[in-house]
């Protein structure tokens, strides 16, 4: 089954942005990639917009990398915003360019 993959970070920094049209096995492998693509946009900004590094926050939080690194993880997901959808193939996604707004 192909999948339109849309990620990004709440409206905050942006939107959801479609990123694809891809083959999986299962809507599931298509919600993890999604996911992926959304971690890469938010590591795109450390250091913006008061997104932290680990590194900076074991020294501001005082802790070790071990639980920066859980932080780190709590704080990435209260930025993510991802969703996949099933591809119509008989739909023209270039005369509708904004479809995510129909979901």
């Amino acid at each position: 089954m192909k999948y339109r993959i849309y990620a990004g970070l709440y409206e905050t920094l942006g939107s959801v942005d479609y990123i694809d049209t891809i083959e999986f096995e299962s809507e599931a492998d298509a919600e993890n990639y999604a996911w992926e693509c959304a971690c890469e946009t938010y590591e795109s900004y450390i250091g913006l917009h008061g997104i932290r590094g680990i590194d900076e926050i074991m020294e501001d939080d005082g802790v070790d990398e071990e639980e920066a690194i859980d932080i780190f993880n709590e704080e990435r997901e209260d930025w993510l915003s991802y969703y996949v959808r099933e591809h119509d193939e008989n739909r023209d996604y270039d005369a509708d360019p904004d479809d995510k707004d129909e979901w």
